[in-house]
């Protein structure tokens, strides 16, 4: 029963309108109260709740053709989509963050200084010293670090037999090294591949473990987020429609 923002800030590897089966295009209208018009967030109902999306995917012809941007034109796309996006009243705010610690992420971090960081990785050591940069930059940006999720953890045959086909550990390896929980630990399902590509996102079927993770990485988030009285002074506070948006990132640093 949430109304859930999605701003995916993968300028350049956008997948949020594929993944969410959303790929209408963007439009501006004239909104009152604005000297000049507003780009409309494309909606998905999810349950009671409402998924509001932008995405450069939704301003592109099609996905096969590249955003060749870079240093200022990035930071100030991701500006363009706080500042001139009728988001109207949000529970949460959710950015993707491409991987890295480059232009995206400095500037939304000067940007929303009071944002929560997610950090995801896989459970091998290469992916988990990538990880740790984004949690040092976070360090360095005084932005909290949420908790880790780690993503392709283990994959189950139909014997019930499980393979750790990248390693073990990885993932409570990089939540111990920064102090924070491991909120979960997504296994290797083909569903989870088969629902990105079909815009349906298998945590809507609601079944299989991946999904039970993603529900539960989901309501551990949601206990663990202040409610709009607490945020009072939070830079990512709107208020024109009084209320408070929590921006929770999810870089996806992976292999």
């Amino acid at each position: 029963g949430k109304t859930v923002g999605v701003l995916d800030a993968d300028i350049w590897g956008f997948s949020i309108p594929r993944m969410l089966g959303m790929p209408d295009r963007l439009e501006a209208q004239k909104v009152d109260g604005r000297d000049k018009p507003m780009i409309i967030p494309n909606e998905r109902k999810v349950g009671n709740g409402v998924l509001k999306v932008v995405s450069t995917g939704m301003l592109v012809e099609d996905e096969g053709t590249a955003l060749m941007w870079r240093g200022l034109m990035l930071t100030k796309a991701v500006e363009q989509f706080l500042n001139d996006v009728q988001w109207g009243h949000l529970d949460y705010l959710v950015i993707d963050m491409p991987p890295g610690t480059g232009d995206v992420q400095m500037g939304l971090a000067r940007m929303l200084p009071r944002t929560d960081l997610l950090i995801v990785t896989t459970p091998a050591v290469s992916a988990q010293k990538v990880a740790i940069r984004a949690a040092d930059m976070a360090r360095r940006s005084f932005l909290r670090v949420a908790g880790v999720i780690e993503n392709m953890s283990s994959f189950e045959c139909d014997h019930g037999e499980s393979y750790a086909l990248f390693g073990t550990g990885g993932g409570q390896a990089l939540a111990d090294e920064i102090g924070v929980e491991l909120l979960g630990q997504v296994p290797i399902e083909p569903t989870v591949a088969a629902g990105g590509d079909a815009g349906e996102p298998v945590v809507l079927a609601g079944i299989g473990k991946a999904a039970e993770v993603f529900s539960r990485i989901a309501t551990r988030i949601i206990e663990d987020t202040p409610d709009n009285s607490d945020m009072a002074g939070c830079s990512a506070r709107d208020e024109d429609a009084g209320v408070g948006v929590t921006v929770r990132r999810s870089p996806d640093l992976q292999a």
